[in-house]
């Protein structure tokens, strides 16, 4: 059994305009100690799907009209309020790309992670540990994300550091908890590149000394070649291609895929791509069939028609495309 199943899960938001049919029958698996990375341009549906794992989605106008989100088995979205708010205190820990709307900016640094870590042992922290042993595991928490004075920092507010440290405390609320599923959405934003290499690192010695799994949601390829073992190709809410990281990104097969690929810059600056002409879909108005085929150098009437089923390409490699089709 999958630590993480998410089956065929749709979500939209209800606007002014009308309905954002967002999600489309999206799905995804994380097994324990594994790491996952899901890749798709910005707008595509990633962190939606990350919210919905988490159950943080805003509703209204989030509305999950279908699918199932499986922990350990048990479906998520109908959790009650008490299994959710316990499932994210301690089996599940996140990392969001937007410091700002993740921290406090009424209380400091310190206050916010002794807080988190309490919580995360059902508020009894102080009898497991002591203040001192608390204060401790912060300071090295904030330590190993390459936060310099992290004693100091602790006494700061937010609005007093820069936005690649407030990002640093955002990850170091992660690492002070034993949680058993990490998701990381684009864990490393605002971060220069040597702490960038430094925080992926340190996510990579969370699954080999601890076993976490994490799910790492990125637009960058060599973030999810360093760090992961599979990876899935979002497009416009919808799975495309999922297989080994290295499979998938050595021979990519889904037209999507491949026009990512050839749109990674080369550091000799010869062949630059054109890019994947055209843009995602308006949601309010997604494409029938295949959300993508609008795009497609390779659209048949089929791909007009009717959404395409994954087929597989080899061991784990599969691909929503009806080129591959039998």
């Amino acid at each position: 059994m999958a630590l993480l199943e998410v089956k065929d899960l749709c979500v939209g938001y209800r606007i002014f305009e009308g309905h954002l049919r967002v999600l489309n029958r999206a799905r995804l698996e994380v097994d324990s100690g594994e790491r996952v990375g899901l890749v798709g341009e910005t707008g595509c549906g990633k962190t939606t799907t990350v919210k919905s794992i988490l159950r943080v989605l805003p509703t209204p106008p989030a509305e999950v009209a279908s699918g199932e989100i499986l922990y350990r088995g048990a479906d998520i979205l109908r959790m009650s309020h008490r299994g959710i708010r316990d499932l994210r205190r301690r089996e599940m820990t996140a990392i969001f790309q937007d410091p700002l709307q993740s921290l406090n900016p009424m209380f400091t640094v310190g206050t916010q992670l002794r807080d988190i870590l309490k919580d995360s042992m059902g508020g009894r922290g102080r009898g497991r540990l002591s203040r001192r042993e608390i204060e401790a595991r912060c300071i090295a928490a904030l330590h190993e994300t390459g936060m310099p004075d992290p004693e100091r920092i602790m006494h700061n507010y937010p609005s007093q550091l820069s936005g690649g440290m407030r990002q640093r405390v955002c990850i170091a609320e992660a690492l002070s908890r034993e949680a058993q599923l990490l998701l990381a959405d684009e864990p490393t934003t605002n971060l220069d590149v040597t702490i960038q290499d430094q925080i992926l690192r340190k996510l990579d010695e969370l699954v080999d000394e601890k076993g976490t799994s994490v799910l790492i949601i990125t637009h960058s390829m060599g973030v999810v070649r360093d760090l992961t073992q599979r990876m899935y190709i979002m497009y416009a809410g919808t799975m495309v291609e999922t297989g080994r990281t290295k499979d998938l990104l050595a021979a990519p097969r889904h037209p999507y895929t491949q026009g990512l690929m050839e749109s990674v810059p080369r550091l000799t600056g010869v062949g630059i791509s054109d890019g994947i002409p055209g843009r995602i879909p308006n949601y309010l108005d997604p494409p029938s069939g295949c959300r993508f085929h609008p795009r497609c150098v390779h659209v048949m009437p089929v791909c007009k028609e009717t959404a395409p089923e994954f087929f597989s390409v080899g061991e784990g490699h599969v691909v929503a495309c009806y080129l591959y089709r039998s």
